[in-house]
């Protein structure tokens, strides 16, 4: 899903990171994006995927973002058939 963000000036209208998810490794991988500004992991620059764990800190811009997962190591949305 897309999330945009308004009133930060210091964004440029590009995709600036993506987070993925892999429900086969149970984790969560933030890559940066096409936008010009530097996406940031708990203050470290971000070029190429790296791991997200719960409470990171992500920020761009004037922007700052508290990664709260869903689902993690001990709870994942998999029913005891498999299904998601």
């Amino acid at each position: 899903m897309d999330i945009v963000i308004t009133g930060d000036l210091k964004i440029s209208a590009e995709n600036h990171a993506k987070i993925s998810y892999s429900d086969k490794r149970n984790r969560f991988n933030l890559l940066p994006g096409e936008g010009r500004n530097i996406v940031y992991l708990n203050d470290e620059e971000v070029f190429t995927p790296m791991p997200l764990h719960a409470y990171n800190l992500i920020d761009f811009g004037e922007t700052k973002l508290l990664f709260v997962p869903l689902c993690g190591e001990k709870f994942t949305w998999e029913g005891k058939d498999g299904t998601v």
